[in-house]
């Protein structure tokens, strides 16, 4: 269990993630995608050279451009995974902020070993072993430039998932959140402490999970994870903080001392620094999958003992 406490910008910044990787997703997904696949298997390859696609990288403008079209990788998925190098260190000189398309060209042109380290990751990405920890194979298998270039499966296998594409993102988002349930549904067995979802009485939005229930909240818990930025992201910023501030306000009236959490992650919040430092910030707990454990620790110090019915009931 983690120690409830408030922890600084910075210990949020370092372990948020990019992407949410969920094997039991990937092989759903992964399952659909090879019952198409069946009868059009291609092993022919050809073997283009790293040092081939930096040249072409280098010596053309819109190389990096071409090579994304080719492989139906969006700009904006390719800098979080830039991102994600930086994080692991693969890339030298830390991640304060994301990298735009742009930046990253002109690093290509400048720096031989930046343009190595992106000729193989367009190349070989998805036989990479570190990465399959940290990116999702739906995304990771777009990193195949050998096999686009040799005209294998590679073509048949990311029209299919761009077809699943619609499946695969409202998954994940019901798998994140199941995440944060699996959690409360452990506190429950152990502490008697329940959860609901929905309306309360003090807040005028949908409550991601009220502990221990809607019509009495203690702890509230609002969450988001973005992988990518969208529109959507102002909004839901929005009603997080409009909630913490009617936290605030109840707690003053009545001489209460509920709480309010942000779990927040994923790289499209890093993209947004400013709106991620605000959340953070603009919370009672701040909770990300790296410290999801602190809920525990949450609920036993805030929620009243009278909600607690298991064995282990505080004193």
């Amino acid at each position: 269990m983690i120690e409830a406490k408030k922890i600084s910008f910075q210990e949020a910044w370092d372990s948020s993630i990019i992407f949410f990787v969920d094997e039991e997703l990937e092989q759903e997904i992964e399952s659909q995608v090879e019952s198409l696949l069946i009868t059009a298997r291609d092993q022919n390859s050809l073997d283009p050279s790293v040092q081939k696609v930096v040249n072409f990288l280098v010596q053309q403008k819109e190389a990096l451009d071409v090579i994304l079209k080719d492989l139906e990788l969006s700009q904006e998925k390719f800098m979080r995974i830039v991102s994600l190098l930086r994080k692991l260190g693969r890339i030298p000189g830390g991640f304060d902020n994301e990298w735009g398309i742009k930046k990253i060209k002109r690093k290509i042109q400048s720096g031989a070993n930046f343009a190595s380290s992106i000729a193989e990751l367009l190349l070989d990405g998805k036989r990479d072993e570190e990465l399959h920890n940290y990116i999702p194979r739906y995304y990771l298998d777009t990193l195949n430039y050998r096999e686009a270039q040799a005209g294998s499966e590679a073509s048949l296998r990311k029209l299919y998932k761009r077809q699943l594409i619609g499946t695969y993102g409202a998954r994940k988002g019901h798998k994140v959140e199941d995440r944060i349930r699996q959690k409360l549904i452990k506190i429950e067995a152990t502490h008697g402490v329940g959860y609901a979802k929905g309306r309360s009485r003090m807040i005028e939005t949908d409550i991601d999970f009220a502990i221990p229930h809607l019509n009495d909240p203690w702890v509230i818990l609002m969450s988001s994870f973005q992988e990518t930025t969208s529109s959507g992201q102002s909004t839901k910023a929005r009603d997080m903080l409009s909630a913490y501030e009617r936290v605030l306000r109840n707690n003053s009236r009545y001489g209460e001392k509920r709480v309010f959490i942000n779990f927040v992650d994923g790289g499209g919040w890093l993209a947004r620094k400013r709106d991620f430092q605000r959340l953070v910030q603009q919370c009672d707990y701040f909770i990300n999958f790296h410290n999801l454990d602190m809920l525990e620790s949450v609920v036993i110090k805030h929620v009243p003992h009278k909600y607690f019915t298991g064995k282990n009931r505080p004193k």
